[in-house]
Protein backbone atom coordinates (compact mmCIF):
# COMPACT_ATOMS: atom_id res chain seq x y z
CA UNK A 1 0.00 0.00 0.00
CA UNK A 2 2.04 2.91 -1.37
CA UNK A 3 0.23 6.07 -2.43
CA UNK A 4 2.77 6.64 -5.22
CA UNK A 5 1.72 3.33 -6.78
CA UNK A 6 -2.01 4.15 -6.65
CA UNK A 7 -2.95 6.59 -9.42
CA UNK A 8 -6.05 8.70 -8.92
CA UNK A 9 -8.42 6.57 -10.98
CA UNK A 10 -11.51 4.53 -10.13
CA UNK A 11 -9.21 1.51 -9.71
CA UNK A 12 -7.86 2.96 -6.47
CA UNK A 13 -11.15 2.02 -4.81
CA UNK A 14 -10.31 -1.65 -5.36
CA UNK A 15 -6.80 -1.44 -3.90
CA UNK A 16 -7.91 -1.72 -0.28
CA UNK A 17 -10.38 -4.47 -1.23
CA UNK A 18 -7.68 -6.63 -2.79
CA UNK A 19 -5.32 -5.88 0.10
CA UNK A 20 -7.86 -6.99 2.72
CA UNK A 21 -8.97 -9.95 0.61
CA UNK A 22 -5.40 -11.22 0.60
CA UNK A 23 -5.22 -10.77 4.37
CA UNK A 24 -8.46 -12.70 4.86
CA UNK A 25 -7.27 -15.58 2.68
CA UNK A 26 -3.88 -15.68 4.41
CA UNK A 27 -5.49 -15.68 7.86
CA UNK A 28 -7.74 -18.61 6.90
CA UNK A 29 -4.70 -20.54 5.63
CA UNK A 30 -2.66 -19.83 8.77
CA UNK A 31 -5.44 -20.98 11.09
CA UNK A 32 -6.05 -24.07 9.01
CA UNK A 33 -2.45 -25.07 8.25
CA UNK A 34 -0.64 -23.97 11.40
CA UNK A 35 -2.88 -23.78 14.43
CA UNK A 36 -5.04 -26.78 13.68
CA UNK A 37 -1.98 -28.95 13.01
CA UNK A 38 0.17 -27.77 15.93
CA UNK A 39 -2.40 -27.02 18.61
CA UNK A 40 -4.95 -29.30 20.24
CA UNK A 41 -8.23 -27.87 21.47
CA UNK A 42 -11.82 -29.10 21.60
CA UNK A 43 -13.86 -28.83 18.37
CA UNK A 44 -16.10 -26.25 20.01
CA UNK A 45 -13.25 -23.71 19.71
CA UNK A 46 -12.73 -24.13 15.96
CA UNK A 47 -15.44 -21.61 15.09
CA UNK A 48 -14.44 -18.78 17.42
CA UNK A 49 -10.72 -19.18 16.65
CA UNK A 50 -11.27 -19.16 12.89
CA UNK A 51 -13.70 -16.23 12.90
CA UNK A 52 -11.71 -14.12 15.35
CA UNK A 53 -8.46 -14.83 13.48
CA UNK A 54 -9.87 -13.86 10.09
CA UNK A 55 -11.67 -10.81 11.52
CA UNK A 56 -8.51 -9.61 13.28
CA UNK A 57 -6.37 -10.12 10.17
CA UNK A 58 -8.76 -8.16 7.96
CA UNK A 59 -9.13 -5.34 10.49
CA UNK A 60 -5.36 -5.24 10.97
CA UNK A 61 -4.78 -5.16 7.21
CA UNK A 62 -7.13 -2.19 6.86
CA UNK A 63 -5.34 -0.29 9.63
CA UNK A 64 -1.89 -1.27 8.34
CA UNK A 65 -2.83 -0.09 4.86
CA UNK A 66 -3.88 3.27 6.25
CA UNK A 67 -0.69 3.53 8.29
CA UNK A 68 1.41 2.80 5.22
CA UNK A 69 -0.45 5.33 3.10
CA UNK A 70 -0.18 8.06 5.73
CA UNK A 71 3.49 7.28 6.45
CA UNK A 72 2.93 6.84 10.19
CA UNK A 73 5.95 6.27 12.42
CA UNK A 74 6.70 2.57 12.84
CA UNK A 75 5.94 2.46 16.58
CA UNK A 76 2.66 4.32 16.09
CA UNK A 77 1.77 2.10 13.17
CA UNK A 78 2.32 -1.07 15.20
CA UNK A 79 0.29 0.27 18.12
CA UNK A 80 -2.42 1.39 15.68
CA UNK A 81 -2.70 -2.09 14.17
CA UNK A 82 -2.24 -4.03 17.42
CA UNK A 83 -4.96 -2.17 19.28
CA UNK A 84 -7.41 -2.58 16.41
CA UNK A 85 -6.76 -6.32 16.16
CA UNK A 86 -7.07 -6.80 19.93
CA UNK A 87 -10.41 -4.98 20.02
CA UNK A 88 -11.65 -6.99 17.04
CA UNK A 89 -10.76 -10.32 18.67
CA UNK A 90 -12.41 -9.28 21.95
CA UNK A 91 -15.65 -8.14 20.30
CA UNK A 92 -15.78 -11.25 18.12
CA UNK A 93 -15.44 -13.68 21.02
CA UNK A 94 -17.93 -11.85 23.24
CA UNK A 95 -20.60 -11.61 20.55
CA UNK A 96 -19.92 -15.13 19.27
CA UNK A 97 -20.62 -16.69 22.64
CA UNK A 98 -23.52 -14.32 23.24
CA UNK A 99 -25.11 -15.58 20.04
CA UNK A 100 -24.51 -19.27 20.66
CA UNK A 101 -25.13 -19.54 24.37
CA UNK A 102 -27.76 -16.90 24.98
CA UNK A 103 -29.73 -16.16 21.83
CA UNK A 104 -29.98 -19.73 20.55
CA UNK A 105 -30.94 -21.13 23.93
CA UNK A 106 -33.55 -18.44 24.48
CA UNK A 107 -35.00 -19.09 21.04
CA UNK A 108 -34.88 -22.88 20.95
CA UNK A 109 -35.00 -23.63 24.67
CA UNK A 110 -33.76 -27.02 25.78
CA UNK A 111 -35.28 -29.17 23.05
CA UNK A 112 -33.71 -31.08 20.21
CA UNK A 113 -33.17 -27.88 18.21
CA UNK A 114 -31.05 -26.42 21.00
CA UNK A 115 -28.84 -29.50 20.99
CA UNK A 116 -28.37 -29.24 17.24
CA UNK A 117 -27.69 -25.50 17.38
CA UNK A 118 -24.88 -25.89 19.90
CA UNK A 119 -23.25 -28.82 18.06
CA UNK A 120 -19.81 -27.54 16.88
CA UNK A 121 -19.96 -29.72 13.74
CA UNK A 122 -23.15 -28.05 12.51
CA UNK A 123 -22.55 -26.12 9.27
CA UNK A 124 -26.08 -24.91 8.59
CA UNK A 125 -26.08 -21.22 7.66
CA UNK A 126 -29.37 -20.78 9.49
CA UNK A 127 -27.61 -21.37 12.80
CA UNK A 128 -24.25 -19.73 11.89
CA UNK A 129 -25.42 -16.46 10.38
CA UNK A 130 -25.32 -14.75 13.77
CA UNK A 131 -21.70 -15.79 14.27
CA UNK A 132 -20.66 -14.35 10.90
CA UNK A 133 -22.63 -11.16 11.54
CA UNK A 134 -21.03 -10.75 14.97
CA UNK A 135 -17.50 -11.29 13.62
CA UNK A 136 -18.11 -8.94 10.70
CA UNK A 137 -19.46 -6.25 13.00
CA UNK A 138 -16.41 -6.67 15.23
CA UNK A 139 -14.05 -6.32 12.25
CA UNK A 140 -15.61 -2.94 11.53
CA UNK A 141 -16.06 -1.68 15.09
CA UNK A 142 -12.48 -2.38 16.18
CA UNK A 143 -10.90 -0.16 13.47
CA UNK A 144 -13.64 2.46 14.03
CA UNK A 145 -12.59 2.87 17.67
CA UNK A 146 -8.91 3.10 16.76
CA UNK A 147 -9.72 5.68 14.08
CA UNK A 148 -11.63 7.61 16.77
CA UNK A 149 -15.03 7.25 15.18
CA UNK A 150 -14.15 8.50 11.71
CA UNK A 151 -16.84 7.14 9.36
CA UNK A 152 -18.47 5.20 12.18
CA UNK A 153 -21.58 4.27 10.20
CA UNK A 154 -19.47 3.03 7.28
CA UNK A 155 -17.42 0.88 9.64
CA UNK A 156 -20.40 -0.65 11.41
CA UNK A 157 -22.62 -1.19 8.36
CA UNK A 158 -19.74 -2.18 6.10
CA UNK A 159 -18.29 -4.62 8.62
CA UNK A 160 -21.69 -6.20 9.22
CA UNK A 161 -22.31 -6.55 5.47
CA UNK A 162 -18.84 -8.03 4.95
CA UNK A 163 -19.37 -10.62 7.66
CA UNK A 164 -22.78 -11.67 6.34
CA UNK A 165 -21.40 -11.72 2.79
CA UNK A 166 -18.60 -14.02 3.97
CA UNK A 167 -21.17 -16.31 5.54
CA UNK A 168 -23.18 -16.43 2.32
CA UNK A 169 -20.05 -17.28 0.31
CA UNK A 170 -19.15 -19.97 2.85
CA UNK A 171 -22.66 -21.42 2.62
CA UNK A 172 -22.83 -21.39 -1.19
CA UNK A 173 -19.39 -22.97 -1.66
CA UNK A 174 -20.36 -25.62 0.87
CA UNK A 175 -23.52 -26.53 -1.05
CA UNK A 176 -24.10 -29.63 -3.09
CA UNK A 177 -23.19 -27.85 -6.32
CA UNK A 178 -19.61 -27.65 -4.98
CA UNK A 179 -19.70 -31.16 -3.47
CA UNK A 180 -19.97 -29.76 0.08
CA UNK A 181 -16.31 -28.72 0.04
CA UNK A 182 -15.61 -27.05 3.41
CA UNK A 183 -12.02 -26.37 2.38
CA UNK A 184 -13.11 -24.35 -0.65
CA UNK A 185 -15.84 -22.73 1.44
CA UNK A 186 -13.30 -21.46 3.99
CA UNK A 187 -11.10 -19.92 1.29
CA UNK A 188 -14.10 -18.21 -0.31
CA UNK A 189 -15.16 -16.93 3.09
CA UNK A 190 -11.80 -15.24 3.72
CA UNK A 191 -11.63 -13.72 0.24
CA UNK A 192 -15.21 -12.44 0.25
CA UNK A 193 -14.96 -11.04 3.76
CA UNK A 194 -11.76 -9.15 3.06
CA UNK A 195 -12.91 -7.83 -0.32
CA UNK A 196 -16.23 -6.49 1.00
CA UNK A 197 -14.55 -5.06 4.10
CA UNK A 198 -12.01 -3.15 2.03
CA UNK A 199 -14.70 -1.95 -0.36
CA UNK A 200 -17.27 -0.80 2.22
CA UNK A 201 -15.48 0.09 5.46
CA UNK A 202 -12.51 2.33 4.65
CA UNK A 203 -11.37 3.40 1.21
CA UNK A 204 -8.39 5.46 0.12
CA UNK A 205 -9.37 9.07 0.96
CA UNK A 206 -9.04 11.99 -1.43
CA UNK A 207 -7.11 13.86 1.28
CA UNK A 208 -4.02 11.85 0.30
CA UNK A 209 -4.08 13.55 -3.09
CA UNK A 210 -3.82 17.16 -4.23
CA UNK A 211 -4.81 18.96 -7.42
CA UNK A 212 -2.25 20.26 -9.91
CA UNK A 213 -2.41 22.33 -13.09
CA UNK A 214 -0.12 20.95 -15.79
CA UNK A 215 0.79 22.71 -19.06
CA UNK A 216 0.48 20.59 -22.19
CA UNK A 217 1.40 23.34 -24.66
CA UNK A 218 4.80 23.13 -26.32
CA UNK A 219 6.15 26.45 -24.98
CA UNK A 220 5.93 25.43 -21.31
CA UNK A 221 5.28 21.72 -21.66
CA UNK A 222 5.44 19.83 -18.36
CA UNK A 223 5.30 22.93 -16.19
CA UNK A 224 2.90 22.33 -13.29
CA UNK A 225 1.79 24.10 -10.12
CA UNK A 226 -0.16 22.81 -7.09
CA UNK A 227 -3.65 24.13 -6.48
CA UNK A 228 -3.94 23.25 -2.77
CA UNK A 229 -2.61 25.52 -0.05
CA UNK A 230 0.09 24.03 2.24
CA UNK A 231 -2.26 24.17 5.23
CA UNK A 232 -5.10 22.47 3.35
CA UNK A 233 -7.36 25.55 3.38
CA UNK A 234 -9.16 27.25 0.47
CA UNK A 235 -6.92 28.53 -2.31
CA UNK A 236 -7.22 30.04 -5.78
CA UNK A 237 -4.52 29.91 -8.47
CA UNK A 238 -4.50 32.38 -11.38
CA UNK A 239 -3.36 31.77 -14.95
CA UNK A 240 -2.46 34.45 -17.49
CA UNK A 241 0.38 36.35 -19.18
CA UNK A 242 0.58 39.31 -16.81
CA UNK A 243 4.29 39.38 -15.80
CA UNK A 244 3.78 39.63 -12.03
CA UNK A 245 1.47 38.28 -9.37
CA UNK A 246 0.21 35.22 -11.25
CA UNK A 247 0.67 31.62 -10.18
CA UNK A 248 1.12 30.27 -13.71
CA UNK A 249 2.56 32.40 -16.52
CA UNK A 250 1.78 31.50 -20.14
CA UNK A 251 2.98 33.55 -23.14
CA UNK A 252 0.59 35.87 -24.94
CA UNK A 253 1.54 34.24 -28.25
CA UNK A 254 -0.47 31.22 -27.13
CA UNK A 255 -3.67 33.24 -26.95
CA UNK A 256 -3.60 33.70 -23.18
CA UNK A 257 -4.88 37.00 -21.81
CA UNK A 258 -3.41 38.95 -18.89
CA UNK A 259 -5.83 37.30 -16.48
CA UNK A 260 -7.45 34.39 -18.23
CA UNK A 261 -8.41 31.63 -15.79
CA UNK A 262 -8.39 30.65 -12.14
CA UNK A 263 -8.55 27.23 -10.49
CA UNK A 264 -9.82 27.17 -6.92
CA UNK A 265 -10.20 24.61 -4.14
CA UNK A 266 -12.48 25.00 -1.11
CA UNK A 267 -12.15 23.67 2.43
CA UNK A 268 -13.89 20.42 1.39
CA UNK A 269 -11.33 19.76 -1.36
CA UNK A 270 -13.68 20.50 -4.23
CA UNK A 271 -11.97 21.96 -7.29
CA UNK A 272 -13.44 24.38 -9.80
CA UNK A 273 -12.31 26.43 -12.80
CA UNK A 274 -13.43 30.03 -13.38
CA UNK A 275 -13.26 31.90 -16.67
CA UNK A 276 -11.93 35.45 -16.25
CA UNK A 277 -11.47 36.50 -19.87
CA UNK A 278 -13.65 37.35 -22.87
CA UNK A 279 -11.43 35.11 -24.98
CA UNK A 280 -12.37 31.43 -25.49
CA UNK A 281 -11.99 29.34 -22.36
CA UNK A 282 -13.15 25.75 -22.77
CA UNK A 283 -13.14 22.80 -20.36
CA UNK A 284 -13.37 19.39 -21.99
CA UNK A 285 -14.07 16.06 -20.37
CA UNK A 286 -15.67 12.81 -21.49
CA UNK A 287 -18.90 13.60 -23.38
CA UNK A 288 -18.96 17.16 -22.03
CA UNK A 289 -17.73 20.63 -23.00
CA UNK A 290 -18.11 23.71 -20.81
CA UNK A 291 -17.59 27.24 -22.20
CA UNK A 292 -16.26 29.47 -19.40
CA UNK A 293 -15.56 32.68 -21.29
CA UNK A 294 -16.53 35.68 -19.20
CA UNK A 295 -19.97 37.17 -19.82
CA UNK A 296 -20.06 40.89 -18.83
CA UNK A 297 -23.83 40.66 -18.33
CA UNK A 298 -23.41 38.23 -15.45
CA UNK A 299 -22.62 39.37 -11.89
CA UNK A 300 -19.91 36.71 -11.45
CA UNK A 301 -17.62 34.59 -13.67
CA UNK A 302 -18.83 31.24 -14.90
CA UNK A 303 -17.31 28.21 -13.17
CA UNK A 304 -17.43 24.44 -13.33
CA UNK A 305 -16.30 21.58 -11.13
CA UNK A 306 -13.03 19.94 -12.12
CA UNK A 307 -12.15 16.26 -12.05
CA UNK A 308 -8.80 14.63 -12.58
CA UNK A 309 -8.01 14.42 -16.29
CA UNK A 310 -10.07 17.45 -17.37
CA UNK A 311 -8.40 19.58 -20.05
CA UNK A 312 -8.69 23.34 -20.31
CA UNK A 313 -8.23 25.14 -23.63
CA UNK A 314 -7.31 28.85 -23.57
CA UNK A 315 -7.66 30.72 -26.85
CA UNK A 316 -8.45 29.08 -30.18
CA UNK A 317 -6.92 28.02 -33.46
CA UNK A 318 -3.14 28.16 -33.69
CA UNK A 319 -2.99 30.58 -30.74
CA UNK A 320 -4.10 28.19 -28.06
CA UNK A 321 -2.74 26.95 -24.73
CA UNK A 322 -3.78 23.61 -23.29
CA UNK A 323 -3.81 22.81 -19.56
CA UNK A 324 -4.69 19.64 -17.70
CA UNK A 325 -6.03 19.27 -14.18
CA UNK A 326 -4.65 16.18 -12.46
CA UNK A 327 -4.68 14.68 -8.98
CA UNK A 328 -1.30 13.52 -7.64
CA UNK A 329 -0.16 12.18 -4.25
CA UNK A 330 0.07 15.04 -1.79
CA UNK A 331 3.58 13.97 -0.75
CA UNK A 332 4.83 14.75 -4.25
CA UNK A 333 4.69 18.44 -3.39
Amino acid sequence: MNVFLLPYTWMRHLSMSLWCAGAGLLAWWVVLAVFLNWTVWPPSLDGPILLSGVAAAIAGASLLGEGNLRRMALAKRLAFVGLGMALTVGFTLVWYYAWHFIVLKLVFGSGDYAQDATDPSLVSFTFRIGAFAAAGLASGLGPAIVRKGGGFIDHVAGGLAAGIGAGIAWHLLNSREFNTDLYLAGAGMGLTWGFLHGLLVWGIPDSLYAGWIRVLSARRFGRRIPVDAPDGGPKERFVGHFPRGLDLYLPVDDGVMELHLSVAVDDRQRYSARGLSLQPTLVRRFLERVDLRYDPRRPAPLETRLSSGDRIYLGEGERQAVLEFIMLPREER
